[in-house]
């Protein structure tokens, strides 16, 4: 694994759905919520200056999954993040040249209006994507392939 996941904190949901919709294929796979629904549970705590949560998941070039394992895989993710099941999230799914990946935007601020605060969360993911990098997602194939991907463009959310 090369460097540290670029978890993003922001304040548009809108605009970093669109972001992730408008290139590779980007299509949505998955998730709890949908945008406004995110957009619903930020507004319940506007002391919450950046509500919107991004990170991404990234296979090698040339490897593949179905939506369900990349709905499992993020999802377990998020909760070993410490996200609880009241914070909305949504799993956006890219097929570049570069290697299949999926962004999840999530909201810090769950239904009930508890925050997720994300303390250390950068050195968390690197250990929580080992970890899944380890475990098995069937029965017969260890989910080695999975990696974090790293030197994600630049974007504003």
């Amino acid at each position: 694994m090369k460097g540290m996941q670029k978890i993003k904190r922001g304040r548009s949901f809108m605009k970093l759905k669109s972001y992730c919709v408008s290139h590779d294929n980007g299509h949505r796979i998955g998730g709890n919520a949908t945008i406004r629904e995110m957009i619903a549970a930020a507004n319940q705590r506007k002391d919450i200056q950046k509500p919107v949560w991004h990170s991404s998941l990234r296979l090698p070039e040339g490897e593949t999954i179905s939506d369900e394992k990349w709905n499992l895989i993020a999802t377990e993710y998020l909760h070993e993040l410490g996200f609880s099941e009241s914070h909305p999230f949504e799993i956006i799914k890219h097929e570049s040249k570069e290697g299949e990946h999926v962004h999840i935007i999530a909201s810090r601020v769950g239904m009930d209006g508890k925050i997720y605060l994300g303390q250390n969360e950068n050195l968390r993911s690197t250990k929580i994507v080992a970890a899944l990098e380890k475990k098995r997602v069937d029965g017969h194939q260890q989910h080695e392939i999975l990696k974090i991907q790293s030197g994600q463009k630049n974007h504003k959310v």
